[in-house]
């Protein structure tokens, strides 16, 4: 009398089984990490920016002062801090835009659909958004 080998129906359904309550535990895992990775992204980019006000205020040529002036100076001004050939842009729900706007004093959110706000005469810069990210965190709070 030969035996044949294999696997019987109800072992094949319980490794299914495993395999689904592994499945459905991961894949939410998976899916939030987008927008951590988002998060981090505009975070990273906020701080570059800030970064490169800093350094642009120690050059002796600003002569001690933020960069100041319309959009496009003060991302021309910017840009030799910054690494890449354009401006970054403020990647925030309908915020695609690497257009600065000048506000003194710098509110939460100023008005209109610009990416960043600044305040020349502080060199604050925040992202012009009351979205909240995925921590819960209003972006223009970052």
């Amino acid at each position: 009398m030969s035996r044949k080998s294999g696997f019987t129906l109800v072992e094949l359904v319980v490794v299914v089984l495993i395999l689904g309550i592994l499945a459905a535990i991961a894949v939410p895992k998976i899916l939030n990490n987008g927008e951590d990775a988002k998060d981090s992204g505009v975070a990273q980019t906020l701080s570059s920016i800030r970064d490169a006000i800093e350094l642009y205020r120690t050059l002796p040529s600003s002569k001690g002062v933020y960069p100041n002036g319309t959009t496009d100076q003060i991302q021309a001004q910017l840009l030799p801090a910054l690494r890449g050939k354009v401006f970054p842009s403020a990647r925030v729900g309908v915020l695609n835009s690497n257009v600065i706007k000048p506000v003194t004093p710098l509110p939460a959110v100023a008005t209109g659909t610009e990416g960043w706000a600044y305040d020349p005469t502080t060199g604050e810069i925040v992202i012009n958004s009351d979205a909240l990210n995925g921590a819960g965190i209003k972006y223009s709070d970052l």
